[in-house]
């Protein structure tokens, strides 16, 4: 199965870098990118181009066009932002808990960095917790520089997801490198300087300016002092890993200056980079672009901007605009199902008037000289007419709607096969009427009791009454016999 692909932009006062990048089994794969230079910063100066006001329209619409020029598919999109645009400082907090440090941290760093809190947008991170309360590392930028980044990008379709700052991005790209040891990047115009992982599981990072006429051996060093000094003293390493992307950095001499152990940093181990000969994109940025796109792979802690300023809601307006959508389009629906019901209704509805006005002509036909009752009450006596007739037609019933003749005699001579065989049963006289049948005639001795025992176990027979009288060796019997209330099937 394909890995999923991320969007990372790497945005800077005078460049903005894109990758499409992924980060599967522990290692960043980067796998097209591209610089864009902003029209009216391209003879400038990065000095220069920080002071200008800050605009990003341009550079979206380009980013844009040449991720469709170049056929980029991902799923999301993160920001990163250059040192240059933001502010950083470290301070300390009362609260240990993090929703407590979200609630509080805006009049914290307000008062730290001599902001207006309402014209910034802040994120946070906490990097250690004592019992007095906890460290924190707090970001600032402007809200006009946040609000020219995402209306810019949102303009283009590539709201972003989240915008963090690239000290950070760079830190998620180096991942478990700087356990222990301090990490230092070094390029022509920015330097970043990884702490080893703290207690609380969290690598401070310090980024600075610096400039190409400066000797970046005596920069480097000078910064090592200030960053071990912020050390606690269970937390300081004697060794530096530096990733030089200037050339001019003697490691040797930093060596004898610093008075710890320096090597040089192999990043090609945690990301590689595909070749791309016309890309004039700095190294350093390229992998600072694809440690924002890494905020989508695996559990991973944002350091987030939007979260304190315009969070971000793409992909929950996306769900309310499909909702709103399918919403509108289901009560289209319900009310062409609604109108169609209707007219079925009021057609079935003339159909049975027409129906029943044919039932009630045919009914006084088929029942003369009976009112017409309800329709339900009219079914059913037409179905109990024609079983009359059906029984009539088979001989059940006489034309008179009675049992007939044959069926009770029928009745009679079941009930009599029913006696056993040793009974002798003489029959001297039957009378059929209307409602009963008499039977006068004689059994042997005892035989009586059985014949009336069979008749009482007959289903559609009854005894009415029933006698007899012991006499010449035989009993003489008269039975009446009624049948049992219901029509006989």
């Amino acid at each position: 199965m394909e890995q999923n692909k991320y969007l990372g932009i790497y945005i800077a006062a005078d460049k903005t870098t894109v990758v499409l990048a992924a980060k599967t089994a522990g290692k960043t794969e980067i796998y097209d990118y591209f610089c864009i230079l902003p029209e009216n910063q391209q003879q400038q100066e990065p000095e220069t181009a920080q002071a200008a006001k800050f605009t990003f329209a341009d550079a979206a619409a380009k980013i844009s066009t040449t991720c469709a020029e170049k056929h980029f598919t991902f799923s999301n999109v993160a920001v990163a932002v250059d040192c240059r645009l933001y502010r950083q400082q470290k301070l300390h907090t009362e609260f240990q808990e993090f929703r407590q440090i979200a609630q509080t941290i805006r009049f914290d760093a307000e008062e730290a960095l001599a902001i207006d809190a309402a014209q910034s947008a802040i994120a946070f991170e906490v990097v250690g917790r004592q019992i007095s309360g906890s460290d924190v590392t707090v970001f600032a930028a402007g809200t006009d520089i946040m609000t020219e980044i995402i209306r810019s990008l949102q303009g283009v379709k590539l709201d972003p997801v989240v915008i963090e700052p690239d000290s950070i991005c760079l830190r998620r790209a180096i991942d478990d490198i700087s356990k222990d040891a301090i990490v230092a990047a070094v390029s022509e115009t920015r330097c970043f300087m990884v702490c080893p992982t703290g207690n609380d599981g969290k690598a401070i990072v310090r980024s600075f300016l610096t400039s190409p006429s400066q000797n970046k051996t005596s920069l480097l060093a000078s910064q090592i002092m200030l960053t071990l000094s912020a050390q606690s003293a269970e937390g300081r390493t004697a060794v530096l890993k530096v990733y030089d992307l200037t050339g001019e950095i003697d490691v040797h001499s930093l060596t004898e200056q610093s008075s710890i152990t320096v090597e040089s940093l192999d990043i090609a181990t945690k990301i590689a980079l595909s070749q791309n000969e016309s890309s004039n994109c700095e190294h350093l940025d390229l992998v600072i672009a694809a440690g924002a796109a890494c905020v989508f792979s695996g559990k991973t802690e944002k350091v987030d901007f939007r979260a304190d300023f315009m969070p971000y809601q793409g992909r929950k307006a996306a769900i309310e605009k499909i909702l709103k959508y399918a919403g509108a389009a289901a009560a289209v629906v319900f009310l062409i199902l609604g109108v169609f019901l209707q007219i079925r209704f009021h057609s079935a509805g003339r159909d049975i008037a027409k129906i029943e006005a044919k039932f009630k002509s045919e009914y006084t036909i088929a029942m003369p000289g009976a009112r017409f009752p309800k329709t339900r009450e009219a079914v059913r006596k037409l179905k109990s007419e024609i079983n009359r007739i059906k029984d009539v037609k088979s001989g059940l019933l006489s034309a008179s709607g009675e049992d007939s003749i044959e069926t009770k005699l029928t009745l009679l001579f079941e009930a009599f096969n029913s006696v056993p065989k040793n009974i002798d049963i003489n029959i001297d006289k039957i009378t059929i009427t209307t409602k009963t049948m008499n039977i006068t005639g004689s059994t042997n001795l005892g035989g009586n009791l059985q014949l009336f025992s069979a008749f009482d176990k007959h289903p559609k027979l009854m005894k009415s009454s029933a006698t007899y009288e012991p006499k010449d060796g035989r009993d003489n019997f008269r039975l009446t016999i009624e049948l049992k209330q219901g029509r006989i099937e």
